[in-house]
């Protein structure tokens, strides 16, 4: 395969048969692919992206009055700001990039990835909190139910399959700056249930995924989102459906660019029966283990340690 599929979410909500078709052989096959027709207007994602930029380009001494260890959800590491080299993902070398993570706004809990984020108000980043928390919402409410619901027809399954699983999900919403020229994030796997990428648009590619034998550029498609499936649907699929490693490389000279993944995750006490298993994996195990891996053993994200 020289280039990813693109699926149109409407369709997948009309439960057509053909697109059904469609999702099912690209998540056999290769795990990664585009989703046009999402119904998420440019306003809110390039406010998004501009109050990202903005927030990144403040003195580091600001910023890092919002680091991990005064965030206050556990594990701290799931919110705030890292600097330059402040995460690991491929198991080898801290990446060259800049993150922010938020989350689902909750009251603070015993649960881990449950509660506030200690995030700039408007004082200090114009516009940042509120346009992330805005889109999202968009993704929480016009994505995410609409993905879910042709992933449990592509298995054969009942449209409202996972509803219950989601019910109150998880979200790890991060938002990267990659510098100019020499930007990366580390070869890794996703460990949630699917990602949803908002790329900024350039004309050159910074994201490569591994599609079986070779890895292939991912170029930026103006009005469509990049969803990767996580190692957490592929055991729950008992690889039927497959995580696919990638990672970015951003070598543009001049550019800095800003994307914004979401890892999306079920709600935090789900436990996942692999399809025709008596098999039993805690969802809270499984994010806690890559937490771990990623920001304490340095073993990096997912299935990194395969990739190395």
């Amino acid at each position: 395969m020289e280039s990813l599929p693109i699926i149109s979410l409407s369709e997948l909500e009309k439960a057509s048969p053909e697109e059904i078709k469609k999702l099912y052989d690209v998540c056999y096959e290769h795990g990664f692919f585009y989703i046009k027709e999402h119904g998420i207007g440019s306003e809110i994602i390039n406010q998004t992206i501009d109050a990202s930029r903005k927030f990144f380009k403040l003195p580091e001494d600001v910023k890092l009055n919002y680091r991990h260890d005064i965030q206050k959800v556990y594990p701290k590491h799931c919110r705030g700001y890292s600097p330059l080299y402040g995460e690991l993902l491929d198991g080898e070398q801290a990446d060259p990039k800049e993150i922010f993570d938020l989350g689902i706004e909750r009251p603070l809990s015993e649960q881990p990835f449950t509660g506030p984020t200690v995030i700039p108000d408007d004082s200090i980043a114009p516009g940042f909190a509120s346009s992330h928390y805005q889109l999202q919402n968009e993704i929480l409410t016009k994505v995410v139910p609409k993905l879910l619901k042709g992933l449990a027809l592509a298995l054969g399954l009942e449209a409202n399959w996972f509803d219950k699983y989601f019910i109150d999900p998880t979200f790890i919403h991060r938002t990267v700056y990659y510098p100019p020229g020499f930007g990366k994030a580390g070869k890794h796997t996703d460990t949630g249930i699917f990602t949803v990428l908002i790329q900024e648009y350039f004309p050159t590619p910074s994201l490569r995924v591994y599609t079986k034998d070779k890895w292939i550029d991912v170029p930026c498609i103006e009005d469509t989102f990049v969803i990767n499936l996580g190692d957490m649907l592929q055991s729950w699929t008992k690889d039927l459906f497959v995580s696919t490693p990638h990672e970015v490389i951003h070598n543009r000279p001049d550019d800095d660019r800003v994307s914004i993944p979401i890892f999306v995750f079920p709600n935090i006490e789900t436990i996942i029966q692999p399809l025709g298993t008596t098999e039993t994996i805690p969802s809270k195990e499984v994010m806690l283990n890559n937490f771990l891996s990623i920001w304490e053993t340095g073993e990096g994200s997912g299935r990194a340690k395969e990739l190395v």
